[in-house]
């Protein structure tokens, strides 16, 4: 008997040493007794080819509506097929063609459902095929031993054209995006002519001849979507919008028909908001709808920081003040507040304030809101005219009170300068 020399490779060795390639590689192949019948059938691949373009234009309308250029169909279903019997054949995965051809229908616009169809048509027809040479030499058992192998073929080629299909969807959809972003400035850029601007209203797919609002969302640092489905809830109600994100804002503009879409656009907005948002005040025309993204960047400004809700221009003009001219809010709420800002209960009293104000001047309700006693109420705001010289009696004085109580929630991050 001959002997082999130590580290030798034997016939056996290798064997296994080609399965376990395989497998690093990810290549399942079928088993070696039934490649040859998939092997056999490279010379039918036209005829394969046939019956499966056959039956995708019968069962797959898209297919057959789609503008493919001639033959392409027919091109692509060969390569893949010829691809698909190498691989069953034993042969590494050359995926190329299931990319090519994942991207060759996107780019047509034929749907992803469609393209899998289409593999799953060409794997049962070449398995047809095979099972009917299997039984002919009666070898049904060994190919059915090597069935799942061969169904995970199809299903890696499948995988991949479905990615590369995907890959050029997202592309697009970037593309898109990206286009819609830099409409979207010049619609809101004041230096942009009114008849572009119109034009950019077309392409967008928004009325001309409507009102408008402007929103701005403030993105937080997870970049989550401040107004989730907003654009899916304004359409379901009839309402055309279209948005884009710059940076940390995240940036729409709403075309609305009459003044009761306006008021029901900015209702469903405020209700989706998951942040800080600001909506614009009406704007009549597109000639003047430059102006939105101001007033709504106002806007979202006069909801108190770290918290979450919409404010439209114009429903407290008061904040609307305090937030434009922040230098000038700061230096009147440290005039107003005075001693206030150095006491150390500074936080009780602001939220006796605040809730005495929200109660409408009523003690007892301001009482109910805070969970304390009406008498507490009345001692806090004795405190707060001790302070500051300011009674909230005085007209003219509660409205500077009330001021420097809006100052401190909205400017500077709403802090108000304690004891060191």
């Amino acid at each position: 008997m001959q002997r082999h020399k130590a580290g030798a490779p034997t016939a056996c060795s290798l064997a296994r040493m080609t399965i376990h390639e395989d497998v690093a590689v990810g290549v399942a192949a079928p088993l070696p007794p039934v490649a040859d019948l998939f092997r056999e059938f490279l010379g039918s691949v036209h005829d394969v080819t046939g019956r499966v373009v056959a039956q995708i234009l019968a069962g797959e309308h898209a297919y057959a509506e789609s503008a493919l250029p001639d033959g392409a169909l027919d091109r692509v279903v060969a390569v893949n097929i010829e691809a698909l019997l190498r691989s069953m054949s034993g042969a590494p995965d050359d995926l190329r063609p299931a990319r090519d051809a994942g991207r060759l229908k996107a780019e047509h616009g034929i749907p992803l459902a469609s393209l899998l169809h289409a593999y799953r048509l060409a794997g049962l027809a070449l398995w047809d095929e095979v099972v009917t040479g299997a039984a002919s030499r009666h070898r049904s058992e060994e190919l059915l031993r090597a069935s799942s192998d061969v169904w995970g073929i199809i299903d890696r080629f499948s995988n991949a054209a479905a990615d590369a299909y995907r890959d050029v969807v997202d592309e697009r959809d970037r593309r898109s995006q990206h286009s819609r972003s830099l409409m979207l400035v010049a619609l809101l850029d004041a230096d942009t002519p009114l008849r572009e601007a119109a034009g950019i209203l077309r392409t967008l797919g928004l009325t001309e001849q409507g009102r408008y609002l402007v929103v701005s969302a403030e993105l937080d640092a997870t970049g989550d979507d401040p107004l989730p489905d907003v654009e899916a809830r304004l359409r379901h109600r009839g309402i055309r919008s279209t948005w884009s994100t710059w940076g940390a804002e995240h940036v729409g503009v709403v075309a609305c028909r009459n003044d009761l879409e306006v008021a029901g656009a900015a209702d469903l907005v405020e209700a989706a908001a998951t942040g800080r948002v600001g909506i614009s005040g009406c704007i009549p025309t597109v000639a003047h709808i430059h102006r939105g993204l101001r007033e709504a960047r106002v806007a979202l400004e006069c909801v108190a920081p770290a918290t979450a809700g919409a404010h439209a221009y114009g429903a407290a003009p008061v904040d609307v003040l305090l937030v434009a001219h922040p230098e000038q809010a700061a230096e009147m709420r440290s005039t107003v507040l005075g001693a206030l800002a150095d006491s150390p209960d500074r936080g009780h009293l602001l939220d006796t304030l605040e809730a005495w104000f929200r109660a409408d001047g009523s003690t007892a309700q301001a009482a109910r809101m805070l969970h304390c006693h009406r008498n507490t109420v009345g001692y806090r705001l004795g405190r707060i005219e001790d302070l500051t010289g300011r009674s909230v009696a005085r007209p003219s004085q509660a409205a500077e009170l009330y001021a420097a109580l809006r100052a401190v929630r909205l400017v500077a991050g709403g802090a108000v300068p304690g004891p060191a």
